[in-house]
C-alpha cells in the first residue's frame, strides 16, 4: 500500500523515510467510519481507494462548499492550532482506504526537520482548484449543482466500458454535501430521472446518460475545472 504514495514534491529520503515510518493504514473505511471531522481535522490523508467528499461548513453547520477526492489524492488539516471549531466534514462514497500521517506525529517531525513546510504546501496547492470551482458552483442553481456533484463522483470512479455509471449515494448525503434542503434534491432528482439521465435504485444512483447530465453545464462557467472532461461523454 506504501508503494502507492506519491509526495507531490521532491523530499530528502531522510524525510521521506520518517514519514514512512508515522504512515498509519486505516483499510475499507466504511461510511459510517468517515461521518464527522476527525479524520479531516487530525493529519494529511492519502486516499489509496475509493472516494470522498469534504465539505466546509459554517458554525450554523451549513454547507458552503464541498469538493471530490478520489483514488491518489491527498486531504487533511496539518494546522497544529486547537479549535473548539471543526469546520471540515468527510463522507465517504463506497469503502475506503486511506494512508493517514497523525498530526501529533507530523508537528514532531517539524520540530526536527522544516523542510516537512515543503510538503504542507505542496498539499495546499493540490486541492486548491476544486475549491475554487466549488465556490463557482455555489452560485449556480440546485439543478446544476446536483449535476456537477454527480459528474465529479463519476470522475473519480472506475468506469468499466459497457456497464452504466453508478455511485452509491443517498440523496441525504447529497444534501449534505451541497447543503441544498433534502425535499429539493429530491425534485432534481426526479426531473433528471424523468428525462431518463439517470436512475434511481437500492440506494445507489445510476448515470445512464452522462452526455445529457453534461449537457445541463454547458452554460456554466467551469474554467477552473471541468470534470467533463475527465469522463469519457
Amino acid at each position: 500500500m506504501l508503494k502507492a504514495l506519491h509526495w507531490n514534491t521532491e523530499l530528502s529520503a531522510g524525510l521521506t523515510e520518517k514519514l514512512l515510518s508515522i504512515a498509519q493504514l486505516k483499510t475499507q473505511l466504511k461510511a459510517s467510519e468517515m461521518d464527522g471531522a476527525t479524520i479531516a481535522h487530525q493529519g494529511a490523508s492519502f486516499v489509496v481507494q475509493g472516494t470522498v467528499t469534504i465539505c466546509l461548513q459554517t458554525p450554523n453547520l451549513k454547507t458552503v462548499n464541498n469538493i471530490v477526492m478520489g483514488k491518489g489524492d491527498w486531504f487533511g488539516n496539518y494546522d497544529s492550532r486547537n479549535s473548539s471549531y471543526t469546520p471540515f466534514f468527510i463522507t465517504g462514497i463506497d469503502e475506503v482506504t486511506l494512508i493517514h500521517f497523525s498530526n501529533f506525529d507530523l508537528h514532531r517531525l517539524a520540530q526536527e526537520n522544516v523542510e516537512i513546510y515543503k510538503w504542507f504546501h505542496s498539499l495546499s496547492l493540490e486541492s486548491k482548484t476544486k475549491w475554487l470551482q466549488s465556490q463557482l458552483m455555489m452560485s449556480e442553481n440546485k439543478l446544476k449543482r446536483v449535476v456537477y456533484l454527480l459528474l465529479e463522483l463519476a470522475a473519480h470512479i472506475p468506469l468499466l466500458r459497457g456497464e452504466t455509471p453508478k455511485v452509491s449515494i443517498s440523496q441525504q448525503q447529497i444534501s449534505q454535501i451541497t447543503g441544498i434542503a433534502r425535499q429539493r434534491v429530491n425534485e432534481v432528482i426526479k426531473q433528471l430521472e424523468k428525462e431518463q439521465l439517470l436512475q434511481i435504485k437500492r440506494s445507489c444512483i445510476y448515470l445512464t446518460d452522462l452526455t445529457g447530465l453534461g449537457h445541463k453545464l454547458d452554460k456554466v462557467d467551469l474554467s477552473l475545472r471541468d470534470p467533463r472532461l475527465m469522463i469519457d461523454l
